[in-house]
């Protein structure tokens, strides 16, 4: 009973070690060439097929100051945590996102900004084009209370 208990007491620390860390990413294989055969002379002719490469997307972000009328702390449950800045909504957390995001400056951190409602900000963030904002794309996104 007791190797049972460690057993899983192993299988568990594994399998939290797996989503603490992720799936490695896969590269992609480059794509086969296609071959076609030229049955008038009855050999093989390669064609290969190009792709020019497409420049990365830019970012499209914009900075702007208002008051900080909303602090939505819904990412501590694994959720979006989000402020509002004058009515528009800045996403500044996501669960247990682990892609590149911005800060917080002037508070000891998201939780913190709640004791700044009402004050001043300034906002450096993606702009969605839909009128939301996003921290997520660049560690040089801010929130920064004035």
């Amino acid at each position: 009973m007791k190797n049972i208990l460690i057993l899983g007491a192993i299988i568990i620390v594994v399998l939290s070690l797996i989503l603490a860390f992720g799936k490695p990413k896969q590269t992609s294989a480059p794509a086969p060439v296609p071959t076609t055969v030229d049955t008038a002379t009855n050999t093989d002719t390669e064609t290969t097929t190009t792709t020019p490469d497409t420049p990365p997307t830019k970012l499209k972000a914009d900075t702007f100051t208002g008051t900080l009328t909303k602090v939505d702390t819904g990412c501590f449950a694994d959720g979006e945590c989000y402020v509002e800045v004058d009515g528009k909504k800045v996403t500044a957390l996501i669960g247990f996102s682990r892609d590149e995001v911005g800060s917080i400056m002037g508070a000891e951190g998201f939780g913190d900004l709640e004791s700044h409602v009402g004050k001043k900000v300034e906002v450096y963030a993606q702009d969605n084009s839909d009128g939301t904002y996003t921290l997520y794309g660049s560690a040089g996104f801010y929130i920064k209370v004035l």
